[in-house]
């Protein structure tokens, strides 16, 4: 067991384990023991700061991020998750390819190959290629519903938790400029391999509040070190925000047409 248990074995007393349960009924446990471990340190507010601890699997990321998908009315279903190595750690993102039949104006490029584990060629669907950073205090699930509204659109996107934050590894609520700017870089090389293309990186907000609908959310300062949670519920929020800053460059974007502006801009500008 270990400290964040609530239960513990004595000395004398019996010691039971699944193996019959399974032999008997063929049921099989979804998550490791590692991974249930690393599910109830983070929802207790704990950080993981070893990069082999960060959560790799879908079905163990989104158990950790049941009570934000719950706050922002997202299943997780079909949402992939990577752990990108860093020199912070890891650097978690959700990865949200383009769909078919997307409207968005910008060309995008071939396929690419992406090793993990082994070697995968992916074809890039989409017209261009997004980055959103989570704003600080917050993780990527809060960012979800715009990011799945820019790949109905036509984008391929990439939305990475900060280092401290969501399912990065790093002290709980704690982003230095230098591990904010190693998380971007990490993220942009992944987003260039996967799908091809030179990636645009898009800041939407830099803190948020739920307004009335799930999914919606205004603009609220955070770059204070108390920091009051927008859902209680969700024990991946930092209590405590130790943000120094490294986001407030990134151009800012509200909608989709947003989006599509700097996309159009920055190819101009290139």
């Amino acid at each position: 067991m270990n400290i964040y248990s609530g239960q513990w074995v004595t000395a004398g007393e019996t010691v039971v384990d699944s193996t019959r349960l399974t032999e008997a009924t063929g049921w099989v446990p979804t998550l490791t023991a590692r991974e249930s471990l690393a599910v109830m340190i983070l929802l207790q507010g704990k950080p993981l700061l070893r990069r082999e601890d960060a959560l790799e699997r879908r079905i163990a990321c989104e158990a950790a991020l049941e009570p934000a998908s719950e706050f922002v009315g997202v299943d997780g279903r079909g949402i992939e998750h990577v752990q990108i190595p860093a020199a912070t750690g890891a650097v978690h993102a959700e990865v949200h390819a383009a769909q078919s039949g997307g409207s968005a104006t910008v060309e995008s490029g071939g396929s690419a190959t992406v090793e993990s584990g082994g070697s995968a060629t992916v074809e890039s669907g989409g017209s261009a290629t997004v980055v959103l950073p989570a704003p600080p205090g917050l993780h990527a699930r809060y960012l979800t519903p715009f990011a799945a509204e820019l790949a109905e659109n036509g984008f391929d996107v990439v939305v990475v938790d900060l280092p401290g934050h969501g399912l990065s590894t790093g002290r709980r609520g704690r982003a230095t400029v230098a591990g904010v700017n190693d998380a971007l870089a990490v993220a942009l090389g992944y987003a260039r391999i996967r799908f091809g293309v030179t990636p645009l990186v898009v800041r939407v907000g830099d803190a948020t509040e739920r307004e009335s609908r799930p999914g919606r959310w205004r603009s609220r300062v955070a770059r204070s070190r108390t920091h009051a949670s927008v859902n209680p519920a969700d024990g991946l929020l930092p209590r405590r925000l130790r943000y120094e800053g490294g986001l407030g460059h990134i151009p800012h974007a509200h909608s989709v047409r947003d989006v599509v502006a700097l996309t159009r801009a920055d190819r101009v500008d290139s």
